[in-house]
């Protein structure tokens, strides 16, 4: 039972983190931070075609999801990417479906 029970929240935490992913405005701002680093929301905001709310709403779930981190700059929120979390659930990805990082070692011909 406590081998099932650790299967069980490995799986959990990557099925988290795909489905903090799980919308196409959620990846949006993930690359929007990786391309321009810790931003604000209103960052996001104006860059994006989306409202504050729903940026906010989104950016909740990604922090959720563990794969953001927010630190409070005077009176605004910053987001930053949280790679470590990005890369382990990369890690468990390819390890669940057996994959390889080399794409040439992907090719079933």
């Amino acid at each position: 039972m406590a081998i099932r029970g650790k299967f069980e929240n490995k799986i959990t935490s990557t099925a988290d983190g795909l489905k903090a992913m799980g919308h196409p405005g959620r990846i949006a701002i993930l690359k929007h931070l990786m391309q321009h680093g810790a931003c604000s929301c209103q960052d996001i905001v104006d860059q994006l075609p989306y409202s504050q709310s729903t940026v906010s709403g989104h950016l909740q779930k990604l922090k959720d999801g563990k794969l953001i981190t927010m630190k409070s700059v005077k009176t605004s929120s910053v987001y930053s990417i949280d790679m470590e979390a990005i890369e382990a659930l990369y890690v468990e990805l390819g390890e669940t479906f057996q994959l390889k990082a080399d794409k040439k070692q992907l090719s079933l011909f």
